[in-house]
């Protein structure tokens, strides 16, 4: 699928989602970056088809859940690349 395909819906909550993670790890808040990676891998596994967007997003949250708490500005580029990836 490509990311300019996604449902208005999926899109605006995997935005929200994206953009609140990026926000939480550059005010030092790693445990809710983590929260919302979390929820954006649960709806890209349950909402997207399976494919090379979908694993980007996946890979993406895993690497931040990974570095939020330990290397925040790698944690926020990449956060930075999965917005740039949503439509």
């Amino acid at each position: 699928m490509d990311p300019d395909d996604l449902p208005a819906d999926v899109e605006s909550v995997l935005t929200q989602l994206v953009e609140s993670a990026r926000v939480a790890v550059r005010d030092g808040r790693p445990e809710e970056a983590v929260a919302a990676v979390e929820t954006v891998r649960t709806v890209a596994r349950n909402k997207l088809p399976d494919g090379e967007h979908r694993r980007r997003l996946v890979h993406g949250c895993d690497r931040v859940a990974d570095l939020a708490a330990d290397d925040p500005p790698v944690a926020a580029e990449y956060l930075d690349a999965m917005r740039r990836r949503l439509p």
